[in-house]
This record gives structure tokens, C-alpha cells and sequence, in this order.
């Protein structure tokens, strides 16, 4: 089974020298949704979580590769119309942690979350994908940062 969802986020792809990215901007009203997307994901009762953004251009499908326990990096397939990402199970929990914490306390601690990936195509590690989110608290250093994110309550 599947889950569909339009939420207030902006999608793009960005094509940088040697780099890709593919940046999931969130609005507050999308949390709801999107935590209980990740947490149906994370519990195996839907295969793949598609979200389209507001202005319906771009969409993403989250879930898992064909052997999931077998995968240790994301893969992603990144097109103009529709993104296909392959998440691991810790990228997941990381994910649904960095959100969850975000809906718990109104505020994220960094004010995004970036995911390596390889691309699907190439096999290259060259695919970024980030989620950003517009109420953080101030920005901190790198080794600071990785503190917050690790669940420092």
C-alpha cells in the first residue's frame, strides 16, 4: 500500500558541479501529515510515502529498496517530475527523530537535515538531499550541531 499526500512544501532539484540536491522545504502546517507519513513508513504499514508539493510540480517517493537490510546508503532517482528515494532503516529513524523532536518542542534544533545518497544511475555519491525547516533554533557550529541532532534533550 501507498500513501499520497499534497503538503505545504516546496520541492527543487539543483544541479551544482559534481553534485546534486534534492531540497524539501517545509512549512509548519506539513508536520501532522508528514510525521504520520514517516511513522506508517517506519512501521511497515504503507511501501512508499509520495508527497507532492503545493504547486504540484515536483513530488518524492520514500520507502524502502528491494533488500533493505541489505542497503546501507540511500539511493535516490532524481527527475524534474518525480524523485524516487531508496531510504535505509538509520536514515529513517534519523528523519523521523529530527521531525518528531521539531512537532514535539515547535522549534528543530538545526534548521535542516541533510541525507547522502548515491544516485541510482550512476552509483556515485554525489546526491544530497535536504529538508529544511523554517523555526530553528540559532545556528551553532559544525561539531555543536551534530551534538543537537545526536537527541541531546
Amino acid at each position: 500500500m501507498n500513501k499520497r499526500l499534497q503538503l505545504p512544501i516546496d520541492i527543487k532539484l539543483v544541479h551544482h558541479p559534481g553534485q546534486d540536491a534534492l531540497i524539501l522545504s517545509f512549512r509548519r502546517e506539513a508536520l501532522n501529515d508528514w510525521c504520520l507519513g514517516l511513522c506508517l513508513l517506519k512501521e511497515g504499514l504503507i511501501e512508499t510515502l509520495a508527497v507532492t508539493g503545493e504547486r504540484r510540480k515536483m513530488s518524492v517517493e520514500i520507502g524502502f529498496g528491494a533488500k533493505p537490510e541489505a542497503s546501507r546508503v540511500v539511493r535516490a532517482t532524481l527527475r524534474s517530475d518525480t524523485s524516487v528515494v531508496e531510504i535505509t532503516n538509520n536514515d529513517l529513524d534519523r528523519l523521523q527523530h529530527f521531525f518528531l523532536r521539531y512537532y514535539r518542542d515547535g522549534v528543530a534544533d538545526v534548521d535542516h537535515l541533510d541525507i547522502d545518497a548515491i544516485s541510482a544511475a550512476t552509483g556515485n555519491r554525489d546526491v544530497y538531499i535536504t529538508f529544511r525547516v523554517p523555526d530553528s533554533r540559532p545556528p551553532v557550529g559544525p561539531k555543536e550541531a551534530k551534538e543537537r541532532l545526536r537527541g541531546a534533550d
